[in-house]
């Protein structure tokens, strides 16, 4: 009987409120022993720019809290207004403060600070830590982590209150931005902050497992007659071998034999590739005799090779 009177007690002031224009909240029955009401945050700023002239951030009650429902009210609606489920709506600068009210009379209280953006504002808008992420599955560790945080430069509280992920089957974000890779390919993790800005990462997930390497990505033979062995490792579970097919993609310069022993042939170019049955494979440049000269050392060519491909880049451009 007490239960009953409280609850139509509680349903009168939601009509009385909900007369005036407020918007109530529906909420689970109070547990006993839970706490009374309490908002997560006390404090809380919004800013108005071009891109975003209506921010909009949420306010959530603490997990004991101890409510059938809760009514909002702002003592500003000029200035920031709230809906039925804590949604607050920066409308012009000044301050609010955002008031929620239980069933029991219980209070809590936000004090909002709403700004325009001023010169240089877009610096200061939060952002993730790092804005991409490369992983890589290993066997020793087939789902790589990594850890993304929100930076706000201009120290206001502003959080993350739902991460998400466009393919979590390449990579999962847990509530905390804890990013785990699943699979190869690409994904984009989301955050949406406090503040209705939502930020994003991308990520890349490759696989090193069966992984071709070799000792030497580049060979200078300055005479024909030179040779040398190249070695190729394959990242395997068991630290076993596999068997590698060599290939060289001009044996009238240079051949390679089963063994991996590369002899300069004729003056000129060419690339050893070690490819595994799987597929996997690693490539390396050969120079000989007068191709050769204009290099002091290995270190030199590689130097030269780092450089961007101008075959691929008109390539891609004809693909654009």
């Amino acid at each position: 009987m007490q239960k009953t009177g409280r609850l139509l007690a509680a349903l009168a002031l939601s009509g009385v409120l909900l007369a005036s224009g407020l918007m109530a909240q529906a909420a689970p029955a109070p547990q006993p022993g839970s706490k009374g009401l309490e908002l997560e945050v006390t404090e809380m700023n919004l800013e108005i720019t071009e891109e975003d002239p209506r921010p909009r951030a949420y306010l959530y009650t603490g997990s004991g809290s101890d409510y059938y429902f809760i009514v909002w009210m702002s003592s500003n609606p000029t200035v920031a207004t709230v809906d039925g489920d804590g949604k607050v709506t920066g409308r012009s600068a000044g301050t609010a403060t955002i008031t929620a009210i239980s069933d029991r009379g219980d209070r809590a209280a936000c004090k909002v600070t709403v700004t325009k953006e001023s010169a240089g504002g877009e610096a200061k808008k939060p952002a993730l830590d790092q804005s991409s992420l490369s992983l890589a599955l290993k066997y020793d560790d087939l789902h790589p982590t990594k850890q993304l945080k929100l930076i706000n430069n201009d120290h206001s509280f502003i959080y993350v209150y739902q991460w998400l992920s466009s393919n979590p089957e390449v990579a999962t974000v847990d509530e905390n931005g804890l990013v785990t890779a699943q699979g190869t390919g690409g994904a984009t993790i989301t955050a949406l902050a406090s503040n209705g800005q939502a930020v994003r990462c991308t990520v890349t997930v490759t696989s090193d497992i069966g992984r071709v390497t070799l000792n030497k990505n580049d060979l200078l033979f300055k005479t024909v007659g030179s040779k040398e062995t190249l070695t190729a490792s394959v990242a395997l579970e068991s630290g076993g071998s596999v068997p590698i097919t060599w290939v060289s993609s001009n044996p009238g310069v240079a051949t390679v034999d089963p063994n991996g022993v590369v002899t300069a042939v004729a003056d000129g170019e060419a690339k050893i590739t070690a490819l595994s049955p799987e597929g996997r494979f690693d490539t390396c440049s050969v120079l000989v005799g007068i191709a050769a000269e204009k290099y002091a050392s290995e270190e030199d060519l590689a130097d030269e090779l780092k450089l961007p491909d101008p075959y691929v880049a008109v390539r891609l451009n004809r693909l654009s």
